[in-house]
């Protein structure tokens, strides 16, 4: 086997770097190998995670945890390879998750199931993407209750999302998706040659989903700053600013299908997981962009329509969450003096709004009961630190060069999501987001959840109406159509050369 054919990254090393003065929790992660031959070492590291040496006579239960959806690697049924290079070591017991739907969800049955799977086994073994991660997450955490829990092996087969190497998992709860706690899996195996066999589709939808990192630190620390988030950590922001520095580089290699250009993705998607579990929270790495997404997954589901990637959805967002910034800096560069809205800050006029958004979503109103619980409290918290808020857009200077460190203008975005062949605006998206879908999704974002964000920022200073709704929907419009042109240049060059 050529001495490339994967790589054990230095974890610990790279946390370090960033975080030498110890602020940032420790990594449950204990191996992360990734290479286009990975899935060799898959019965090396469940091996060596349960310290059994080759040879020794016993053979460890190990639970292969699976959906239907095939996954091939050079015509070869990865799933399969994976089970009979399992069975030379160890007891395997296969279990296919199945809820009937044609994707699978992360609702509590199936975490249940998979779960009842997983007791007693001294290991796990999850293969797929991003929904199996996350179910296999909760499901060894729930074997564990009062137990040794099994050993976490996932084996990654697309390079769709970050959420194989943090500790938490996103569940559909009563309509909506809520991000809980599960449990660091204890190894990933990203084999990069199987992820480039993985439908263009997904690894571009993982390009989406980069995107987050140029907008969603600045929603933290926005957070931070009015007082309603506590969790900011600067070594954060610092780790994270190792991962895909050169995006840029590799974003028509994505769109290419090239092996290098996966490859980068897959590890750059892999770090920013790790960042997410080590910083604590998902904050980091989820914002307006993340609500938006959140709201389009919300309205498929509870019409019973497919659901779009995630990935490729957060890209999109990301462009309207950088114009949402956007806007806000030249409003309050401009020399605005803003006061709070006490419109925006009353209960029973915030309840009417979350009841009328959620109403298209559910009629009976379940999923709007269940946002309400989150925005109720997040306008309490706005209430208590009201004073820091007015602070905040009083003292703008002060805060405006950090907070624009913090994020990448909406044209740079979108032009990054173009040369990856990935979505930059909801119309791009599969399926398709028609313009009223997709005002609804971003005039009622902040709506759904406890997080403040940009767009939390400018509904109480008065700014969100339907007129600015429609200014930022614009400017993100006109920042895909600057990507398209400027795509379209040397693309015509090229034909005259």
């Amino acid at each position: 086997m050529p001495a490339n054919a994967y790589a054990v990254e230095p974890i610990e090393a790279l946390i370090s770097d960033a975080d030498p003065d110890g602020t940032l929790a420790p990594c449950g992660l204990r191996r992360l190998v990734i290479g286009p031959e990975a899935l060799a070492a898959v019965t090396a590291t469940v091996d060596e995670l349960l310290g059994q040496s080759r040879q020794d006579a016993t053979r460890p239960s190990v639970l292969l945890l699976v959906d239907r959806t095939l996954i091939s690697r050079r015509g070869e049924d990865v799933k399969a390879l994976v089970e009979t290079r399992l069975a030379e070591r160890f007891d395997v017991v296969r279990t296919v998750l199945d809820d009937g739907h044609a994707e699978l969800h992360v609702v509590d049955s199936v975490m249940d199931e998979a779960a009842r799977a997983a007791e007693g086994r001294a290991a796990v073994v999850a293969v797929g993407g991003g929904t199996i991660s996350d179910i296999a997450k909760v499901a060894v955490q729930r074997a564990g209750e009062g137990a040794v829990p099994p050993v976490l092996v996932t084996v990654q087969t697309a390079a769709s999302v970050d959420g194989f190497t943090d500790d938490v998992s996103v569940v559909l709860r009563d309509g909506v998706k809520r991000t809980v706690p599960s449990c660091w899996p204890d190894a990933v195996v990203a084999d990069t040659g199987v992820i480039a066999e993985a439908p263009d589709s997904m690894n571009r939808a993982g390009f989406g989903e980069m995107t987050s990192m140029l907008v969603a630190p600045a929603d933290w620390r926005l957070a931070s700053l009015v007082g309603t988030d506590t969790t900011f950590k600067p070594n954060a922001v610092r780790l994270l600013g190792t991962v895909g520095e050169d995006l840029e580089s590799w974003a028509p290699g994505v769109r290419e299908g090239e092996a290098g250009a996966v490859a980068s993705l897959a590890r750059a998607l892999a770090l920013r997981g790790i960042v997410t579990g080590v910083a604590g929270t998902t904050a980091v790495l989820s914002g307006v962009e993340h609500l938006i997404s959140h709201m389009l997954d919300q309205y498929h589901t509870e019409n019973g329509l497919p659901m779009g990637l995630h990935g490729a959805q957060v890209g999109a967002g990301a462009v309207i969450a950088a114009s949402a910034w956007e806007m806000l800096f030249d409003r309050l560069d401009g020399g605005a003096a803003p006061q709070l809205s006490e419109a925006a800050l009353d209960r029973d006029e915030a309840r009417r709004r979350v009841l009328a958004a959620f109403e298209r979503v559910d009629p009976s109103l379940r999923v709007a009961d269940e946002c309400w619980k989150d925005y109720s409290a997040k306008l309490a918290a706005i209430e208590a630190n009201r004073d820091r808020v007015q602070a905040l857009v009083e003292g703008w200077a002060e805060h405006r060069e950090e907070l624009r460190g913090l994020l990448r203008p909406a044209a740079s975005i979108a032009r990054a999501l173009r040369d990856a062949g990935s979505a930059a605006t909801p119309a791009d998206l599969d399926p398709s987001v028609d313009s009223g879908l997709a005002r609804w999704a971003v005039e009622n974002c902040a709506l759904m959840r406890n997080r403040f964000t940009v767009v939390d920022l400018l509904t109480v200073l008065g700014w969100w109406t339907p007129a600015d709704v429609d200014e930022v929907l614009g400017r993100a419009a006109g920042a895909a159509r600057a990507a398209s042109a400027a795509q379209a240049v040397p693309a015509a060059e090229s034909r005259k050369d």
